[in-house]
């Protein structure tokens, strides 16, 4: 299972220095086990930031009493994506919000960072994941006061609901991560497989 965390900001310093090792999981969403989980491995995961390709390492957790493991992930990362946040959210902006063609986005991120190997199917994915989870998006905005306008979708086309999401998304309060705040309440990530 995969459990998103802010034990850190920056994904550089933290990550490939391997300090993330030095914090603790507490609590199991499975058998409500409020303790402390036993560390319980490590893998090895690819990233793409918006500056740099980087392999870090994931902290693995296990509940002592009901044995569920956990992937403990930093607010950086999506689940299951080798590009970070930033790097979905530079894309998905400049298609919705800019209006930019998937090949200059590609070729703005490939001069940014010269490792990544975006390609225009990848801004199409990131595209379709993200109309594909418009209403849920839509609905969990519905919980804060300040992002309630304008939650009914049905006056908007589909470009035009995506960039009202992405712009509430961009002004979601800096102190806290939406990537983060949105896997705790919604329990999926907002990339997910509409399943």
């Amino acid at each position: 299972m995969i459990s998103i965390d802010d034990f850190l900001k920056n994904i550089t310093i933290n990550l490939v220095s391997r300090t993330n090792n030095l914090s603790h999981m507490y609590g199991c969403r499975t058998c409500s086990y409020s303790g402390m989980l036993h560390r319980h491995g490590h893998y090895s995961r690819n990233v793409i930031t918006l500056h740099q390709h980087l392999l870090i390492d994931i902290q693995r957790f296990k509940c002592p009493s009901c044995n569920k493991t956990y992937s403990r992930l930093p607010c950086c990362l999506i689940p299951y994506f080798i590009y970070s946040f930033d790097v979905v959210l530079f894309c998905l902006y400049g298609a919705y919000s800019l209006s930019h063609k998937a090949t200059l986005l590609c070729r703005i991120l490939h001069d940014i960072n010269p490792s990544s190997f975006i390609t225009i199917q990848s801004v199409s994915f990131f595209k379709r994941r993200f109309l594909a989870n418009i209403f849920l998006i839509n609905s969990y905005f519905a919980r804060h006061d300040k992002f309630n306008y304008s939650m009914d979708l049905s006056a908007f086309t589909l470009n035009d609901a995506a960039d009202m999401l992405l712009h509430k998304i961009y002004h979601f309060d800096v102190s806290d991560s939406f990537n983060l705040c949105f896997f705790n309440q919604i329990r999926k990530h907002f990339m997910c497989p509409n399943i």
